[in-house]
């Protein structure tokens, strides 16, 4: 029963909510550690994903000593998402500039940390998109970052994806930028789903309790996307890709692989982490795209990695914190 004791929201959970500044509800919770804290990591999922679906990794950073705070991104899970008022009409619909502009307000105003001790940003796939952005922009909010399996690039690339943003450009030219797409989010978690799927079998207690919590909440699962969504997260990638953009970035980065991941481009993920001044990649051996959710094996692996990367980080953030040691006063002859 202990193991099981994992999956279930951490003791002392605390759920609240916050008002983006678009005006959507954004719900969110926080809990502190047992014993003595080391420091604070704000945790956000990738795309479709909810906080439930996190109760493992928040219980893994709060057995660590790490306070955690999550959010769901608006459209997602528990925050508010487009649904018609009497009259029909929607909010604006999401791009990602929203979300970069949704975590600054969680990070800079509901997050309270304390200052003599490291904040960590925790995340995966499309949230690892956004953290890229935000770390490029607001680089000081965080002492480290841990990104697995990040979309920096699409699976499709090259000309495919130059006919892609081009029909989406046109779209929102044409006045559909705020359409949704019918059937959009099972769309673009196919290949998720497919990957998850064949992993039910190896990995039975993780792939149905996450599936379980969807069943039994229908209301977590994400909205369909609009046109102006989709296409903000492909012009994302183009932006992400740039070299001068990723050398911007000086947040140390933990990049996280897993080696048969079938849902975001590895080799940019690689290539990333060249550029990034401070940045470490490691790769999973028969690791999926879900790092949070994998079996033991690749679990530990990962984790193993994660305290490697907090060591390094609270070494440079108590040598950042240390009292500097004024000049030798020289006497004359």
């Amino acid at each position: 029963m202990a193991y099981l004791d994992r999956f279930f929201e951490p003791d002392g959970w605390q759920e609240d909510s916050f008002t983006s500044t678009s005006g959507k509800k954004i719900r969110c919770g926080h809990a502190e550690p047992k014993g003595v804290k080391k420091g604070t990591v704000v945790i956000t999922t990738g795309y479709a994903d909810f906080m439930e679906a996190y109760h493992e990794t928040m219980n893994e950073y709060l057995n660590r000593g790490y306070a955690v705070y999550m959010m769901d991104w608006a459209g997602h899970g528990g925050s508010e998402k487009l649904i018609p008022d009497a009259n029909g009409k929607t909010k604006k619909g999401q791009t990602l500039d929203d979300h970069i502009e949704d975590l600054r307000k969680f990070r800079q105003e509901i997050v309270k940390a304390d200052a003599d001790k490291p904040v960590i940003l925790s995340t995966h796939s499309m949230g690892g998109q956004v953290a890229l952005h935000y770390l490029n922009k607001f680089g000081g909010d965080f002492d480290g970052a841990i990104l697995a399996t990040p979309l920096v690039e699409m699976r499709v690339k090259g000309e495919a994806k130059a006919i892609l943003r081009a029909a989406f450009q046109t779209s929102i030219e044409n006045g559909l930028e705020e359409q949704t797409i019918r059937n959009g989010r099972r769309t673009m978690t196919r290949e998720l789903t497919a990957e998850r799927k064949g992993l039910r079998e190896k990995n039975p207690i993780r792939m149905n309790i996450h599936k379980t919590l969807m069943l039994l909440n229908d209301k977590l699962k994400a909205e369909d996307p609009t046109i102006g969504y989709v296409h903000s997260l492909i012009s994302g990638t183009d932006r992400a890709n740039e070299e001068s953009f990723l050398k911007a970035i000086k947040t140390p980065v933990l990049l996280g692989i897993g080696l048969e991941d079938d849902v975001v481009d590895n080799n940019s993920i690689r290539r990333a982490g060249t550029l990034i001044p401070n940045a470490r990649t490691v790769e999973i051996a028969e690791g999926s795209h879900g790092l949070w959710i994998e079996r033991d094996k690749q679990r530990q692996e990962w984790w193993s990695h994660i305290d490697h990367f907090f060591a390094e980080r609270h070494l440079a953030f108590a040598f950042k914190a240390a009292p500097k040691s004024p000049p030798p006063i020289m006497k004359g002859p």
